[in-house]
């Protein structure tokens, strides 16, 4: 597997080219949200070293051949959804990296306002829905296809290669491009999945003190794991590193969530090189790190994980037991210490 497809979320948590430079043959796009853009996830404050070293970062991977990717992919922008301050905001910042060198190659938004106005002020720049918009269908496309010109495709469906197949033909008969995300560590169908971006867009992850009072986290997935049910894990929708080559002939960008992740080169090395020998869990986003590893490389000998990454009933689970089975294969004793689950959602959500 050669192809350059991937996509590499900026961060700089870890060394951004040195994660990046040995894999440049396999990615294809930086994303990132220029200082001052509200995005899908928290930010650190941008001091003038920080946004020395986006711009640094960003010119390196132009000069790579790498295509950029900027977010204004925020799930709700309050009042000033539909606005000309909105519309100004979106065009000051596209001016600002243009007058660095770096006008995108792609913007990708949440926002059918900001689609618009990046199609009427910019029609050289291709615009991108967002996996955020979470459009599973084709029906749903239809109705907007001059809003934009690359589309992630649902990610709660997107393991089924008949569903990837299929909109994946859709996006070539209407000369659109199709992408996946690979590491996603949301539970599937998961409830919270809107509030959980909602609260995203407006800066208001932490845990606050009313939460605190009626016991309640905006974070589904550590209540469910927290409460032992680990095999939700396995129902999940992320992608394995092995089985990529499995689903990237039918996109054309495969999405890596490292932006707020500890380890965000232990993402990229996996899914560059489509395989990964180590806890599973640990390469998702979010983070988990749960009492047990879940072992790769038994998964990936498992008779079983065929029939679960590829259940026709993963949508409306009937329990039949092959989750908690496979499960039980998988979840070894680590091979080093380190902190329990909680330890590590405190550490990586702040909270």
């Amino acid at each position: 597997m050669n192809a350059r497809k991937l996509a590499v979320g900026w961060f700089d948590n870890k060394p951004f080219r040195a994660a990046c430079e040995p894999y440049l043959p396999r990615i294809k796009e930086v994303f990132f949200a220029w200082p001052g853009v509200t995005a899908s996830r928290p930010m650190d404050d941008w001091t003038p070293e920080r946004r020395a070293q986006i711009v640094s970062d960003l010119k390196w991977a132009r000069r790579s051949g790498v295509e950029l990717d900027t977010i204004f992919n925020a799930n709700c922008y309050g009042d000033i959804a539909m606005t000309a301050e909105l519309a100004g905001h979106v065009s000051d910042k596209l001016r600002e990296m243009d007058a660095e060198g770096l006008f995108p190659d792609h913007l990708t938004t949440t926002s059918p306002f900001i689609a618009k106005v990046v199609r009427t002020r910019f029609p050289s720049l291709k615009v991108r829905f967002s996996i955020n918009m979470d459009i599973a269908a084709t029906g749903a496309l239809e109705y907007v296809t001059d809003l934009f010109d690359s589309f992630y495709a649902g990610r709660n469906a997107h393991r089924r290669l008949d569903y990837v197949r299929k909109m994946s033909a859709w996006a070539a008969a209407h000369g659109k491009m199709m992408g996946l995300q690979a590491n996603p560590g949301c539970l599937r169908n998961c409830p919270f999945h809107t509030f959980h971006n909602n609260l995203h867009g407006h800066g208001r992850m932490r845990q606050s003190g009313a939460a605190q009072e009626f016991g309640f986290t905006n974070f589904l997935c550590r209540t469910v794991f927290e409460r032992g049910r680990y095999e939700e894990f396995m129902r999940a929708i992320w992608l394995r590193p092995e089985d990529l080559p499995l689903y990237e002939p039918y996109a054309g960008v495969v999405k890596l969530a490292t932006r707020r992740h500890p380890n965000p080169e232990r993402i990229i090395a996996a899914y560059a090189e489509c395989s990964y020998d180590g806890d599973l869990a640990e390469i998702m986003d979010p983070f988990y790190r749960f009492p047990k590893a879940i072992d790769n490389a038994a998964l990936g000998a498992s008779a079983l994980w065929p029939q679960v990454r590829d259940c026709p009933d993963a949508d409306n689970c009937r329990h039949c037991g092959k989750c908690a089975a496979l499960l039980a294969e998988v979840f070894k004793d680590r091979r080093e210490d380190g902190p329990g689950m909680s330890g590590a959602f405190r550490e990586f959500f702040g909270g």
